[in-house]
């Protein structure tokens, strides 16, 4: 039986092959990300080693899938080592099936211990499916842009998935718990005052402009699917670069951070160019390089129109 057009058009675009020198990287990012997640980002984590069981309220996963032990001192403590030591293996791509499916189950007990006293971050959503797709995808290595794979095509499409619906759910969000009172009130205003820095503190003079912010957050969040459908490279390097902009808004605003979703969202970048053997070696020739195109460029004579060409006055005898 064959196949309608558009289920092959569907089935093209959702397994479009994709060269194993991304896996490589991804794999750097999210084991290097796990080290400052432990450190930098989340470090109060390790603090519900101490926080009473009675506190303890799991997530609605821990409490469909009654698993996970109440965290105390030796759980949290020994999620984390295990965490921390399976992520350096996977992070140079030794044994990466092995090490990234401790990592995968490791880090999800994590966010368990994170999340079941209260606040929950939807920001993380994005990085779970990745480091859950990546023990998927064969072992592979810095650079590599001559092996494609359609399942490696498979998986990050994934991953961009959930990276687009913590977006467009984040706007559904917004109109299911505030209604349209979210984009028409001051919460913007309220955040702010709350949390704003030098950058941000001076929009509270202007209350308009602000609300238009707000339109415009909701509006970017409910348009973001598009990214997935932009069928030239640079339209989708441009619209994540958008994104990565975006994210370096709100934190410069209110200092409120998205990291482990800009490190999923990386994997719509085309790492596999990167090669940091490469990159070392030529580091040293970079600037004389620099120096060397752009004369070049100025040494290209600039091109003539037919039209300019015809009125070239004839030389006089």
């Amino acid at each position: 039986m064959t196949q309608l057009p558009l289920a092959q058009k569907a089935v093209g675009w959702f397994f479009q092959p994709v060269a194993l020198g991304r896996v490589a990287a991804m794999r750097f990012l999210a084991g290097a990300f796990i080290w400052v997640d432990w450190w930098w980002y989340m470090p109060w984590i390790l603090g519900h080693r101490h926080v009473p069981g009675e506190l303890y309220q799991p997530l609605f996963i821990a409490r469909v899938f009654p698993v996970f032990p109440v965290p105390d001192y030796w759980i949290v403590v020994g999620t984390l080592v295990v965490l921390l030591a399976a992520s350096i293996p996977m992070m140079f791509d030794k044994a990466p099936r092995l090490f990234g499916w401790i990592v995968a189950i490791a880090y999800f007990e994590w966010m368990i211990i994170a999340m079941s006293y209260g606040k929950v971050d939807h920001g993380k959503f994005g990085f779970l499916l990745l480091l859950f797709l990546l023990p998927t995808m064969p072992k592979a290595r810095w650079g590599d842009r001559k092996t494609l794979s359609e399942h490696v095509g498979w998986g990050f499409n994934l991953v961009q998935i959930g990276v687009v619906c913590t977006y467009f759910f984040a706007a559904w969000a917004k109109f299911r718990y505030g209604g349209f009172e979210w984009v028409n009130s001051a919460t913007m205003t309220w955040a702010i005052l709350r949390r704003g820095t030098e950058f941000s503190n001076w929009l509270l003079d202007y209350p308009m402009l602000l609300r238009l912010s707000q339109w415009g957050m909701v509006g970017f969040e409910l348009l973001s699917p598009i990214v997935m459908f932009a069928a030239a490279k640079r339209l989708k390097y441009g619209i994540v670069a958008f994104f990565y902009l975006f994210h370096l808004t709100v934190f410069l605003a209110v200092e409120i951070s998205f990291l482990p979703h800009m490190v999923a969202m990386a994997c719509f970048l085309p790492l596999e160019r990167i090669h940091p053997r490469e990159l070392i070696r030529k580091a040293p020739e970079l600037p004389g390089l620099v120096r060397r195109k752009l004369k070049a460029r100025k040494a290209i004579p600039a091109q003539r129109t037919p039209d300019e060409t015809a009125r070239e006055p004839e030389p006089t005898s």
